[in-house]
Formats: C-alpha cells, structure tokens, sequence
C-alpha cells in the first residue's frame, strides 16, 4: 500500500482525547508519528518524563511491555462505495504506541540551532526532549483493548522501517527549491483531515541533510504530518519527510517556516545501512540557481546584529546589503560570511568588509555598499548579475537570506511579486528577521529582480509574507558606475527625495493630481 496522512489523538484511560497530532500510516498495521504526542504523558507522570529524557539515540526501544499502554485513536479516510454521494469517510481505529527512538541526527540538528537562535518562547524544555523523538503505533483494527502486539517486537519493527525506506521513501536528496507538499490534520480536527499545503524546500540543514526547511504554511496538529513531492508524469508522490515543527517563535517573531525530519537519512543511521550514493540524484533544475545563490549570498554580522548581502562584483569585492543591517557602524566593525567552496561543510569564511557607502535614516532607499579585500574570496564564490528587465506582477520569484545562524548556506523561500512600481517591489515570499539585504531573484532566469528591504508593520503585527524592496533598476546604474569608476559619489543617486518614492515607502497612498 502507499503511505498516506492520519489523524491521531492520545487516549487517557477513561477515553478522553487529549492531545492531536497528525501520522503517516506506512504499512496496514503500522503508522510513525512524532513525539510531541507524549506531551501531556511527560507533563503528567514524572517517571515516564524521566524514562523519555533518558533515552538511549539511536535504538528502537520497546514499549509493549510497560505498564498503562500509550492508547491512540487513528482517524483515516478510506475509499467508500460508488453508490454513495461520498467518495470516502473517515474510520476511528484503535492503535498503541509500542516503540519509539530519538534520532540522534535531529539532536545534532537541534542543540546547534538552540545555541544560535534563540526558540525558548517555543521550544521549552519538554519539547526539547520531545521534537527528535518518534513513534511507532501499531493498529488492530478487531481486538479493542489492542493488547495482542506480540509481532511488534523491535525485530519486527526494524524490519518494517526497513521495509518503508527502501520501497516508499525517495532516494532523492531533497534540494532547495524543490516543491513540496504537506498532507496533515490541523489541530487533530477530521474536519481538516489530510488538507494539503504546497510550498518548497527552503533549505536542507544538519548531518547528512537530515532536516528540511520548508515555506510551507503548517499550524498546530500538523506535527507528524507527510512531507512529499510528486514524482514523474504519473503525477505518484515520494515522501520526503516528516513535520516536526510548524511554527515557533523567535525573538518575540512569529516564525513561518516549518521544520521537517528528513525520514531517508534519519532512518539509515537509524538501521545502520550504507547509503547507496547511485541512488541519490539532485534536481538539476533547480540545481544551477540555488548553487549560484550559495556562491553569491553572503552573511552580514555588525556588532549583535546580523543581515544578509550580495556579492555583486568578484573584482572590486563590492557587496550590497541594506543600511539598517550595518546599524552599528562604524563604531563595530562589520564581517562577512562566505560559503566555503567545500558547501557541505559547517562552517563559513569570514572576512572583514569596508564600509564604502550607505543611505541616511529616513530617506529612501535603505542601501548600504561594501567591499571586501578580492583577493580573499574564494574561487568557487560567484558573483549575482543584476536584472533591467520589466518585473510582472504574479510573477513567481525566490528569496534567500539568513534569517538562523545554524547554516553556512542561505535559506530560500518561493512567493510572487504581489504588486510593482518604479520605486518598490512587493513580494509574498516569506522572510524575516535576518533576510534583510538578501536578494529576490527570478528563477527562470537567476538575475536579481531586487533586495528585500522589510515586512509591512503595524503598531502590533508583523507580517511575514508581506514585504518590500528595492527594485534592481533603481540600483544597477550606480552601483555600475561605481563598480566601472571607483568613484563613491556615483553612490549618491540611491538616496532619492522624490516626493511619491517617500509616500510609496512610507504606505502613503500617492497624491491626486
């Protein structure tokens, strides 16, 4: 059978539901799941909160033989008779979580993103310990009380992982830019049951790329959810994943991006198989504009303080960022982070960076200018062209930046341009704190369309996938001439005083004439 979506719940011992997640039912009896389900067991009995925390990575361990089974109840959709105005209904079946494993990938993942951002409105200490574990349920669909688990004995257990990661799971590497697809069940509701979202792989993150990074809008209960792509004509999904987290806060921001357990790595360190690199193929579509972003998209640190930026000209080190990302200079000085040319590794070149030029506070545009020593920058590091086509509204686009600092490599995110002018570009790409200064890109082409300036805000709101830029054809004259000339003052002509440039970027609507 192919793996779908499921609804589950956790089941207290008078039979109430307490807590919903959503699963992924791989085999007739056998649905994974994630760990947040235990939630209100670990809040609640401090034995099992103190077996959960101590749990060895890396080994399926058994739970059919522990005292109070962990009870669910398993919503999925099945197909129903032609002859009913219904093409399917929703089946309640009973099912016990009867193993689990924390995967000890996602804990690498995980203390490094802890250490360089801070989640702790989110990710409290309970969830900490729960967000790399997941869960095995076994289904009986004629026994009640599901006591007979007599096959789910970690042989058998292993044998059926086995089984799903060389017969379901893609062997395709997941890559930026990829589409991709959730199918989950928002707060554990079967109103909702199996609702999709698309979205794409905003980047691949950890050992082995074991965590995907996706723009994917995801709300409580889709945790456990399938994360697929399609595959071939036939339009047949593989799956790719599963949800860990949908949404989190960081520095008192409400962050869109949803964090997926890449379930092929995950599961081969898990079962101890030799990856068959033959078998892994990358997208080259995709491929040629996401390695030009890694190669061109730099990371800004100033002071506390961090944005993105472009490099723009490998010759003259000339890299553009936005003015309020170097707030803090001069009195701190500014350091560039540059890809390695080896990219999957952890870390980042930096290098000191002059700041050549920047636009005052309060007057458009928000552009900043710097260059570093040329003859310091990697080979491999390609520089982004600057686009002076007509930009269209609709049309679909790619922004990149570092909104964490738990990568060495840019994250991207797919929307369109919402709304143009000569003086702003509007996107629905999601991005936030930290993606100021990176570019907005078309991905047929590669060429820079513009840099992302800001979200729109309100007296109490942000909105993430609501923002602004700066156009390329407001920049590529200056910065050209610069580039051709050396001659800072060619700078000048990026501040403008225009009357309706500082309406549109102030969101005055402009005058009647």
């Amino acid at each position: 059978m192919a793996s779908k979506g499921v609804a589950i719940s956790l089941v207290e011992q008078n039979g109430k539901e307490i807590e919903y997640t959503s699963g992924i039912h791989i085999l007739k009896n056998w649905v994974l799941t994630h760990g947040i389900l235990l939630k209100p067991k670990i809040e609640k009995d401090k034995k099992f909160s103190d077996f959960i925390s101590t749990l060895p990575p890396g080994e399926i361990v058994n739970l059919s033989g522990r005292e109070n089974h962990l009870k669910v109840q398993v919503k999925l959709c099945r197909k129903i008779s032609k002859s009913s105005t219904q093409n399917t209904e929703v089946k309640s079946l009973n099912g016990v979580v009867v193993s689990l494993w924390s995967c000890p990938l996602l804990i690498d993942f995980l203390t490094k993103l802890y250490s360089s951002t801070d989640l702790s409105e989110t990710f409290d200490r309970l969830n900490r310990i729960l967000l790399p574990i997941i869960l095995v349920i076994y289904l009986n669909e004629k026994d009640e009380n599901v006591n007979n688990v007599n096959e789910c004995s970690v042989e058998n257990v292993h044998k059926m992982l086995d089984y799903f990661c060389d017969s379901q799971l893609s062997q395709q590497i997941p890559e930026k830019g990829d589409d991709v697809e959730i199918e989950s069940t928002p707060f554990g509701n079967p109103v909702f049951i199996n609702s999709i979202s698309k979205g794409i792989v905003s980047n691949v993150l950890g050992i082995d790329k074991c965590v995907m990074l996706t723009d994917i809008h995801a709300i409580p209960g889709c945790e456990g959810g399938l994360v697929y792509s399609t595959n071939g004509k036939d339009g047949s999904r593989v799956i790719y994943g599963m949800v860990i987290a949908p949404l989190s806060l960081c520095r008192s921001e409400w962050v869109n991006y949803t964090f997926v357990a890449c379930l092929l790595p995950c599961l081969k360190r898990l079962l101890r198989k030799q990856e068959d690199k033959k078998t892994l193929k990358i997208n080259q579509e995709n491929f040629n504009i996401i390695d030009s972003l890694n190669k061109c998209v730099v990371l800004i640190y100033c002071g506390s303080e961090w944005g993105s930026g472009i490099l723009l000209d490998r010759g003259t080190g000339t890299i553009l960022t936005c003015s309020h990302v170097i707030d803090k200079a001069p009195n701190r000085r500014i350091k560039v982070g540059f890809s390695r040319k080896n990219l999957s590794s952890q870390s980042m070149k930096i290098q000191w960076a002059e700041l050549i030029y920047r636009t005052p506070k309060g007057v458009p545009y928000d552009i900043a200018i710097l260059k570093v020593d040329p003859n310091e920058i990697n080979s491999a590091i390609k520089p982004l062209k600057i686009g002076n086509s007509l930009v269209l509204r609709g049309e679909s686009v790619i922004s990149a930046g570092y909104p964490f600092l738990c990568s060495n490599l840019p994250t991207i995110t797919h929307g369109n341009i919402s709304n143009v002018s000569s003086c702003m570009l509007q996107t629905t790409c999601y991005v936030q704190s930290g993606n100021s200064g990176g570019p907005i890109i078309r991905p047929t082409t590669g060429e820079l369309l513009g840099i992302t300036v800001c979200n729109v805000i309100t007296s109490t709101t942000r909105y993430p996938r609501l923002n602004m830029g700066v156009p390329a054809t407001v920049l590529i004259d200056p910065i050209n001439e610069y580039i051709k000339t050396n001659r800072v003052q060619a700078l000048d002509t990026l501040m403008s005083y225009d009357e309706n440039v500082v309406r549109t970027w102030n969101c005055l609507l402009p005058s009647k004439i």
